[in-house]
């Protein structure tokens, strides 16, 4: 054999080819501005509403995870959890006691019919 012959194949890659350089369609959607006026304040209002919906979502959650008995390492996050859970109790107790009221009120009427 010769030095320096190759032989040539024939079996080309055709997956492998130049790679082709494409530009990035920018996608020209809507503009957005800044509101200003009624808009505003609207926005800021519906902001604020669900904030104030996530807090109290979050307070709901965290007295289910503390009274599940789970370990609660957020101090925070227990802490709003603990008085919910206090709430929570303090609203059964007067429920509770309304209807005892209400019981007694409605057996003195119907005595006092009798």
């Amino acid at each position: 054999m010769a030095q320096g012959f190759k032989l040539k194949s024939n079996n080309k890659n055709p997956k492998r080819s130049k790679p082709t350089h494409q530009k990035k369609q920018v996608s020209k959607g809507r503009k957005s501005f800044a509101a200003k006026g009624k808009k505003a304040i609207a926005a800021r209002e519906e902001t604020q509403m669900t904030k104030d919906i996530n807090r109290k979502n979050e307070a709901a959650v965290a007295a289910r995870a503390v009274g599940a008995g789970n370990t609660f390492y957020l101090k925070d996050i227990k802490e709003a959890g603990k008085k919910e859970i206090g709430k929570k109790k303090e609203n059964l107790r007067k429920k509770e006691c309304k209807s005892v009221k209400m019981s007694e009120r409605l057996k003195e009427q119907l005595n006092k019919l009798k």
